[in-house]
């Protein structure tokens, strides 16, 4: 049996390295990114007169950060995140170190390049418990899709689940018996199930009894949620949907779809819930993806400095004493 060839050119190897990734689990969205992330690479390299992956070495790769470090959007001439810079560093690496595994890349010079430090930033923007209802019934203004759009917004809000994972949501993934929705391939190729609170099935029953048949058509197929022309909702159409719905409120608030995943991992926690249930809940590889949630507010802060802090209880005491002092220099003598 002859050995099996394996690609060397750069561009040639992306191929191979995906079909690799979706041998290994990994979702199609994930390969789809992966892909164009890569063929940049590629490209890019073939600018710089390399077209061989044996090629690829640090200086390479340390000239091709200080590219995305000056890389500016043809729309907005805005740079890119440092997050994203790092995503398509981390493909790169991702590929030599798959490539190594082969034998194709003999060195693995790659595993020393220091990929950008990104920072967790705090949440901004997320709805607060009595700003959820103002949302809600934004809907009422939108006639017969309004209905659809509710029980959007409802599912959302219940299970915190993303925007690609509400998109392929069939109709057999509502478990109305047991409160339950089936995320089918969610980030990372994995399969969960999701608490649903009974008032966002109700919603969905209504959409379901009330406007699903009159929208479906032949290329509905069992997709839960169906756009005007009957095919499944799109993942920018989610997009502006929820961002229409949250600017229109009135609560000075921006955001989308994440607006509602982040509201509702802060709430639970709020009210007590262990953060590793959330994790379970937002479909969280690890714990550090789920405290990003965990923030608090301001107002949340303070009132527990206030309750729990010595010297802030200390200062509480302190006006008590001053009002009770104004309150006796200003009571009048009997006679």
């Amino acid at each position: 049996m002859a050995a099996e060839t394996y690609p060397t050119s750069l561009l040639a190897c992306v191929p191979f390295y995906i079909e690799d990734c979706l041998a290994r689990g990994q979702s199609d969205a994930t390969a789809n990114s992966k892909t164009a992330m890569l063929q940049m690479f590629g490209h890019w390299s073939e600018q710089q007169g390399i077209s061989e992956v044996t090629q690829v070495d640090l200086a390479l790769l340390e000239s091709y950060r200080k590219y995305l470090h000056r890389y500016r959007k043809r729309l907005d001439s805005a740079p890119l995140e440092l997050s994203t810079q790092r995503m398509r560093l981390m493909a790169v690496t991702g590929l030599l170190k798959r490539l190594h595994y082969y034998g194709i890349v003999l060195s693995d010079d790659y595993s020393k390049f220091p990929l950008p430090k990104v920072h967790r930033k705090i949440p901004k923007q997320i709805p607060d418990e009595d700003e959820i209802d103002p949302i809600l019934h934004q809907t009422l203004t939108k006639g017969r899709m309004g209905l659809r759009d509710r029980a959007i917004l409802e599912v959302y809000y219940a299970t915190a689940i993303r925007r690609a994972e509400l998109a392929v949501l069939d109709i057999r993934d509502v478990d109305f018996k047991h409160k339950l929705v089936t995320v089918r391939k969610g980030k990372g190729g994995q399969d969960r199930r999701v608490p649903i609170a009974q008032r966002a099935l109700d919603w969905v029953e209504k959409y379901l009894n009330e406007l699903r048949g009159r929208l479906a058509t032949m290329a509905s197929g069992e997709a839960l949620f169906l756009g005007e022309t009957g095919k499944r909702i799109q993942k920018s159409k989610l997009t502006a949907l929820v961002g229409g719905y949250i600017r229109r409120s009135g609560i000075g608030k921006s955001g989308s779809c994440h607006a509602l995943r982040h509201a509702t991992a802060t709430h639970m926690l709020r009210h007590g819930a262990d953060i590793r249930y959330v994790q379970e809940m937002l479909g969280h590889q690890c714990i550090e993806s789920t405290q990003i949630y965990t923030h608090v507010t301001v107002t949340d802060l303070q009132g527990v400095y206030g309750r729990t802090h010595p010297a802030a209880q200390e200062s509480g005491r302190r006006k008590t004493l001053r009002r009770a002092r104004v309150t006796r220099k200003i009571v009048p003598r009997g006679d």
